[in-house]
């Protein structure tokens, strides 16, 4: 859609006048919009299977979706946030900047990031572009003059760590700041090999796109094998979920190392950078 929440309730409202719509699986722009659970709930009253990714409806709405797959994103921030303590153990003044505050996968990566770096770090502020890359280099300059002590930015959607990148090079201003973000687009790849990026904390949007669409074309065909292995617990408390899990990936070298993490499970993969860019050629993949 138009990256707006009446854009997407829009799109909704097509595919409930069409016939040939057997799932719709959604990014919601909007976790808490009673009109996109409103319109989601008509989709599954006709029978067509609705399935989160990337980001999730608000508790009070899961029950108009059937699963989620995709990031567990308070864990996300808290991994990101580990890996910004690491690398601040005396703590710092940050500013964290995203698209959009009313998205889940935000909200949940803001609030994970704060949790995790604890009260040494300071938040100055949390700045929102809409998704105007544009405005997002602007939010960076922004603050970078509001905030004289500033030394930790925060990227949180994949082109907030180009914007940052870009900023922090035209004031010429690496060495005063720590740079920690979420995703990897191609040229944030590029920019952590020539050292402008000190960690990324990686999703695995490939999966959450291949299988979730798995799930829907099982149900659509009656693949109930499919579906069980899957979604094993499908029906109890946390049972409509699948993890697609996080890479740490980190420049060759880093301070930051594999045992920092442990405490997250296997859900969470630790990887220097030359290590990731293979796992991405796996897949015929530039980026994440």
């Amino acid at each position: 859609n138009d990256g707006t929440e009446s854009g997407q309730i829009e799109k909704l409202r097509q595919y409930g006048t069409q016939n040939d719509i057997v799932a719709v699986i959604i990014s919601p722009i909007s976790a808490t919009n009673p009109a996109i659970a409103d319109e989601l709930k008509k989709l599954k009253a006709k029978g067509i299977t609705i399935g989160c990714f990337d980001s999730d409806l608000d508790a009070k709405y899961q029950q108009y979706r059937e699963f989620y797959v995709g990031t567990n994103n308070i864990a996300g921030g808290k991994v990101l946030g580990t890996a910004a303590k690491m690398l601040k153990p005396d703590g710092a003044p940050y500013v964290q900047f995203v698209g959009v505050d009313s998205q889940q996968n935000a909200i949940e990566r803001m609030d994970g990031f704060t949790s995790a770096v604890g009260e040494k770090f300071l938040q100055k502020d949390r700045k929102l572009d809409d998704a105007d890359r544009n405005r997002a280099r602007d939010n960076v300059r922004d603050v970078i003059t509001k905030y004289p002590d500033l030394s930790l930015l925060v990227g949180i959607w994949s082109y907030n760590a180009p914007a940052i990148v870009d900023v922090v090079k035209e004031k010429n201003a690496r060495d005063k700041f720590t740079i920690v973000t979420f995703d990897a687009e191609a040229i944030a790849i590029q920019q952590m090999q020539e050292g402008m990026i000190d960690a990324m904390v990686v999703q695995n949007p490939f999966a959450m796109g291949y299988e979730s669409v798995r799930y829907a074309f099982a149900k659509a065909k009656g693949d109930q094998d499919t579906r069980k292995s899957m979604f094993p617990k499908l029906g109890q408390p946390g049972g409509d979920i699948l993890d697609t899990g996080l890479k740490v990936v980190v420049p060759a070298g880093s301070p930051l190392k594999a045992e920092m993490f442990e405490s997250f499970g296997k859900s969470v993969e630790f990887l220097e950078l030359p290590a990731f860019q293979t796992w991405l050629k796996q897949y015929d993949l530039t980026s994440s």
